[in-house]
């Protein structure tokens, strides 16, 4: 398999690469970055090759720029990390803007080049998903962002230690925006296999502050540690792992929608889809309780907002 990293010299894309790299499935991986970021794409790349040596493992590194995207020509995967972080002062429509620039100049180049599956991480994910669908013109199946797979998993990780029972025990998501607006779906919680509300415990869950620590636990990753990556990483490797594998798992990824849920459509959002090796092969729906198909319409409508804004930038 070959996959390549745009923006692999920050955090998440570093991190990315290594877990990556030391897949058995990994044949190419390709770090790309500003030319300015070469040198230290060099010391990662090497870097990169100690860690596989020392864990038995292999694969074949190459480092490029986004001067010339030529070297992710026939790419399984294409992972786009490059991006702004938000600043203090700095508005979402401020920073979707920005962003939008960025990703829709990097899905526009790709494809170009090749057919590939774009994996959007950058923030705002669900908008710019929207932005490399759009700008790419790849068939829906093909774009994709990370969206709030891994605020599910942070879900899961609460659950799991409120309960306390092994995280692998527990099964939840969160849909909608990756972001103030993400909707925890309670109705399609379990431990076990056993639905969260036959739990003599569940009356005492702390719901809203669980979700405003899901909210905000990207910010006191920053505040205490300078920025997220293990965290993402994983949650990349497991969509990356879905694809080549063929898994055909149920992940919470942002993704285009037609109507699937209440008749929302052209927007991309953090819903249910089966994935595999043709990328997002369906985008599952499901009968949501009245107050979660509520706070999703809400949420779509947020999105819809900025993707209206970013649209022909």
């Amino acid at each position: 398999m070959k996959v390549s990293i745009i923006g692999a010299s920050g955090r998440v894309g570093s991190a990315t690469a290594l877990l990556l790299a030391k897949e058995p499935f990994m044949k190419d991986l390709v770090l790309i970055g500003r030319e300015k970021s070469k040198n230290k794409l060099e010391g990662l790349k090497r870097d990169i090759y100690d860690a596989l040596a020392g864990s038995r493992s292999d694969a074949n590194i190459f480092v490029g720029t986004d001067d010339d995207l030529k070297i992710v020509d026939e790419s399984d995967v294409v992972i786009i990390t490059s991006g702004v972080p938000r600043t203090e002062g700095m508005s979402r429509m401020d920073l979707a803007k920005i962003n939008a620039k960025i990703v829709g100049n990097y899905a526009k180049k790709i494809s170009e080049i090749c057919d590939t599956k774009l994996f959007i991480i950058t923030n705002p994910v669900d908008v710019m998903t929207y932005k490399a669908l759009i700008d790419s013109k790849y068939e829906r199946n093909n774009v994709f962002g990370l969206g709030t797979h891994l605020d599910s998993l942070r879900f899961k990780v609460a659950i799991a230690k409120f309960f306390g029972v092994h995280i692998d025990e527990v099964r939840t998501r969160i849909i909608g925006e990756h972001g103030d607006s993400m909707v925890p779906l309670l109705s399609a919680t379990s431990i076990g296999g056993i639905p969260i509300q036959k739990f003599e415990k569940f009356k005492d869950l702390p719901i809203k502050e669980i979700i405003e620590d899901v909210k905000t636990k990207g910010e006191q990753i920053i505040r205490l540690k300078g920025g997220s990556e293990f965290g993402p990483a994983a949650a990349i490797l497991n969509v990356v792992g879905c694809i080549v594998n063929n898994e055909k798992r149920l992940l919470t990824l942002s993704a285009y929608v037609d109507g699937e849920f209440d008749g929302i459509k052209d927007i991309c959002i953090g819903v249910p889809v089966k994935i595999g090796r043709d990328g997002i092969e369906e985008v599952v729906s499901i009968d949501l309780d009245k107050d979660e198909i509520e706070a999703f319409r809400k949420s779509a409508e947020i999105i819809k907002k900025y993707c209206e804004e970013v649209k022909f930038i």
